[in-house]
């Protein structure tokens, strides 16, 4: 009985370090073609110097739960990201059909468990911890009429741990391999910032990318 009782304490250690261990990669990897997150955004421009950012808040990735703090919206979002500064360049219309090329650069996501996004301040979408760091590859933004569509590519950079509802989460485990965005764009402005006044809504969806090819993929296919 006695050799019984001292045991115990290693079988509670066993059982919290499989529990742990459990919580830490609840998180499973989304295959290629999986939707990886939701978003809703703005995009901020200045007509003056062709300069603009990004910014906004996720409404859903797989497998994490708690996204808001309240009613969904940008006050509640625990996730939310910024872009670095962009270039924008408009190209030559096509009758109706506008397009704008917008600078590839990196990106952060933030984690804020005590969010207060704000559409006036942009730097509300970048308080907390960061998440990840992603890439993106040039952005087309394409407009005819009232709204307009866009995509891009991007992988991950970084991806750093962190704890909501007690459970440890990586955003990086959902998306490995990187991501391509899909969204769309309402061509009516609205409010701005001092430095970018003119502000365009938009929102999306991101899939995920499948793994790189072998290098020698190529030369198999003709052997």
């Amino acid at each position: 009985m006695r050799k019984l009782t001292s045991a115990i304490p290693l079988y509670l250690c066993v059982l919290v370090l499989m529990l742990s261990t459990t919580l830490a990669f609840a998180q499973k990897r989304v295959p290629a073609g999986g939707i990886v997150w939701n978003y809703v955004a703005r995009v901020y421009f200045n007509p003056d110097n062709g300069t603009g950012q990004v910014a906004g808040y996720f409404t859903y990735f797989p497998g994490v739960d708690g996204m808001f703090a309240g009613t969904p919206s940008e006050a509640t979002a625990r996730f939310t990201f910024r872009s670095d500064t962009l270039q924008l360049q408009p190209v030559p219309s096509q009758g109706s059909l506008g397009v704008i090329l917008a600078t590839s650069g990196e990106w952060r996501i933030y984690f804020n468990p005590t969010p207060a996004g704000n559409w006036s301040d942009l730097d509300s979408f970048s308080r907390g911890q960061v998440a990840a760091v992603l890439t993106h590859g040039t952005k087309e933004l394409v407009s005819a009429g009232a709204s307009g569509a866009g995509m891009f590519s991007g992988d991950v950079l970084e991806s750093h741990d962190f704890v909501l509802n007690g459970q440890k989460l990586n955003l990086g485990r959902i998306f490995p391999d990187g991501f391509t965005v899909f969204s769309t764009i309402s061509n009516i402005p609205v409010g701005g910032t001092s430095d970018f006044p003119v502000g365009l809504p938009y929102a999306g969806s991101a899939i995920a990318k499948g793994p790189e090819p072998p290098a020698d993929s190529g030369s198999n296919e003709h052997r």
